[in-house]
């Protein structure tokens, strides 16, 4: 009769496994992994988002659910541990994140209302482009010529989706644009003290700060939400804290310059819930662009002999 202390071996011997196989890799490429586990939460929760919106609800609404949601689900956490949980010996860096975090998540709300899912995204995730002069500048990276090469690849993918012309630059698009300098600038931050913070207490500051924003460009008014979508609550909050938590671990393991390069799953991710929710269909120019950035990310990536960390 020993079934059950057998199987609970074996599960152990398993996970134990992983968690070797998983440390063996080297460190910027699990924190691409992670980084296109959080572009999948965000790809999610950007369809959420906008199906939310599609019923009227404003933006700044939308966002204050989202944080009221996201904190809702850290109670549990910050009961059992008294508080300890979420003690931060960093007060002024959350301070300083919170102006960033707001300011992106405003930024991507009212883009994502105002563009198609899968444009939006690519926007969105020129972050990952940002990051590499910042990381230099602010973090002292020091990146191979690879990785300059991909920055400027990138760019020129940006321009083609933004194709330069009467109708180009449009307000939602360089709104989107703001919010990806928002965003790697917050990734400089939190890679600033990923190494001494706990990720709850990070994701709990984060989200205490858009609470209060968002609460009060609403009024501090939840939105009512029709029956039908309840069920997309838990997945609003689920991945929005998805999001943080595994960029925290993604820019713990390796330089945010590099596994930001990650972010390019968000193409793969996006147009499809776009096409299968919206009925959205990106136009040529959005292929094109987007076959740049994931190149430009590509080089990134790449770490030529005797450069990888």
């Amino acid at each position: 009769m020993t079934p059950a202390p057998t199987a609970k071996i074996s599960n152990t011997v398993v996970l134990q496994s992983f968690r070797t196989r998983w440390l063996q890799l080297a460190g910027n490429t699990r924190g691409v992994m992670l980084v296109m586990l959080a572009m999948l939460c965000w790809s999610v929760l950007d369809a959420c988002n906008k199906r939310l919106m599609a019923e009227g609800i404003a933006p700044m609404q939308v966002l204050f659910l989202q944080a009221s949601l996201v904190l809702l689900l850290q109670v549990p956490a910050v009961l059992w541990t008294r508080g300890r949980i979420i003690a931060t010996r960093n007060p002024y860096l959350h301070l300083l994140r919170a102006v960033f975090i707001v300011t992106s998540a405003a930024c991507a709300a009212w883009a994502v209302s105002h563009l198609p899912l899968a444009e939006a995204s690519a926007y969105l995730m020129t972050g990952s482009l940002f990051m590499l002069p910042l990381g230099v500048w602010l973090l002292g990276e020091r990146p191979h010529w690879l990785r300059w090469l991909g920055v400027a690849v990138g760019f020129g993918g940006v321009l083609t989706i933004l194709q330069p012309g009467a109708a180009a630059f449009q307000p939602a698009a360089l709104v989107a644009l703001f919010g990806a300098l928002m965003e790697a600038m917050l990734g400089v931050v939190l890679k600033k003290y990923s190494g001494s913070e706990h990720p709850i207490a990070v994701l709990t500051w984060s989200q205490s700060a858009c609470w209060i924003s968002f609460g009060v460009l609403s009024g501090f008014s939840l939105p009512s939400v029709p029956s039908a979508l309840w069920g997309l609550l838990p997945l609003v909050a689920l991945s929005a804290s998805g999001i943080y938590l595994a960029y925290f671990f993604a820019y713990r393991a390796g330089d945010a310059s590099a596994v930001e390069a990650g972010s390019f799953s968000l193409l793969l991710f996006s147009p499809t819930l776009g096409y299968v929710f919206f009925a959205e269909s990106p136009a040529a120019a959005f292929w094109a662009g987007a076959g740049l950035l994931v190149c430009g990310i590509a080089l990134v990536i790449v770490e030529p002999s005797g450069h990888a960390p």
